[in-house]
């Protein structure tokens, strides 16, 4: 029997969205304006685009849900937003670091010069995101709904008709996606409760001891800095207890804007900075040589930690990207042409390249760290991340040394 006062569809898929919005990105400009003023916060103006795809690849990462390309205003660079949709599943299925990992693939295969990653879906879905699970912006299938309640106007070029269909459509997704239309179909099961796996960061090589803990001697792996291992300590879940959600959550990599989902308000300082207290009391302690910087400003702008030894000069610094889980070796004005030759024999399996515009990396995986559970549940983790840390600095002081017969000097003075 047909229902003909019934919607016109029965159970939605997210590519019905994702099609959705590719096509006010190919055909409405005042729909691109306001998506990119909404995802940067009004940090970038819309140009013109340069395109948008439905699940384009990179290898080996695999695909994004939607791209969005388009030339911003002030410095012409090309920016790209990487959208992951989820309209009803389970969160299992969030690949937020692998959205990350795309960007920074695009910007060394010279695709784009910078990158937002979004997570789209509705309002509903962000009210319980873990750590592991944060992207840099957020878009509800509700903003996109009121997009088309105002889109009838003659200036966004669709009909009210049109823009009735579409509101139509996205209504019923977000019944779907909050479960209205579960209880309606009369399905009683519930989707499984996602617990985030304790993460398992690779074997590193431990160069001070932790805090109350005793090393045990394995295998040496790395060639130019020799000394005792210890396993990664499991970190401790993020999930518990429940978290007030900080901005730096939600820090863009790379790009500097963030920008928080509604419902979401920023943590107060005094609980990162008595975290970055510890933190440095910590390192003063078991690592002073690595010069751990304050974080200054705000809590989003505390969200990376910068270490300045003595022997570094002004452009070469190691930074602690916690949000991202990454130890960098960075090389400002630098390219990886560069530091390649000099630093490849020496690296150890843990150990990568990247590039990022003018900067040149060396980068370690380490686990996230949420400066907003505080210093001693975590205490081991961030003696871990400590570790690779002072392993890059170690490896700086090897090839400078050996370069420059013993002068510590910058990455380009080892070719003179």
């Amino acid at each position: 029997m047909i229902d003909l006062a019934s919607p016109p569809f029965t159970l939605l898929a997210e590519r019905d969205m994702d099609l959705l919005v590719l096509e006010e990105m190919l055909s409405s400009d005042p729909f691109k304006k306001w998506l990119v003023g909404k995802l940067y916060n009004g940090t970038r103006l819309f140009r013109r685009m340069i395109g948008a795809w439905h699940t384009p690849s990179l290898e080996p990462l695999g695909s994004v849900d939607i791209l969005f390309v388009f030339e911003e205003m002030a410095a012409r660079h090309k920016c790209a937003i990487l959208i992951e949709n989820k309209i009803d599943q389970p969160k299992q299925n969030l690949q937020a670091q692998r959205y990350f990992e795309f960007g920074e693939k695009g910007i060394e295969d010279g695709y784009w010069d910078e990158y937002l990653t979004c997570l789209f879906s509705p309002q509903a879905y962000f009210s319980s995101l873990e750590p592991s699970e944060y992207f840099s912006s957020y878009l509800s299938y509700e903003e996109i709904e009121n997009w088309f309640s105002r889109a009838a106007a003659e200036s966004h070029s669709a009909t009210p008709e049109r823009s009735a269909y579409k509101k139509t459509l996205i209504r019923q997704a977000i019944e779907q996606g909050t479960g209205v239309m579960r209880r309606q179909m009369q399905m009683t099961a519930a989707a499984p409760v996602y617990a985030p796996p304790a993460q398992q960061p690779a074997v590193g090589t431990k160069e001070r001891p932790f805090a109350g803990g005793t090393p045990q001697p394995e295998k040496k792996s790395d060639p130019v800095l020799p000394a005792e291992t210890k396993s990664a300590p499991t970190p401790v879940p993020l999930s518990q207890p429940k978290k007030t959600v900080s901005a730096s959550d939600f820090r863009v990599f790379p790009g500097g804007v963030f920008n928080l989902p509604p419902g979401y308000r920023e943590a107060e300082d005094t609980i990162t900075g008595k975290f970055f207290a510890d933190m440095q009391n910590f390192v003063k302690q078991y690592y002073p040589e690595l010069g751990m910087k304050k974080p200054t400003g705000s809590a989003e702008e505390a969200a990376w930690v910068e270490f300045a030894p003595e022997e570094f000069p002004r452009e070469i610094r190691i930074i602690h990207k916690m949000p991202q889980g990454f130890m960098d070796l960075s090389f400002a004005l630098t390219t990886l042409a560069m530091i390649r030759p000099p630093y490849q024999p020496y690296m150890d399996n843990d150990m990568v390249f990247k590039e990022n515009g003018k900067t040149a990396v060396i980068r370690i995986m380490v686990p996230l760290i949420d400066p907003q559970q505080g210093f001693e549940p975590q205490k081991e983790t961030i003696g871990f991340a400590l570790q690779k840390a002072q392993k890059l600095y170690q490896l700086y002081l090897h090839v400078v040394n050996n370069g420059t017969g013993g002068k510590i000097g910058t990455p380009e003075e080892l070719y003179l």
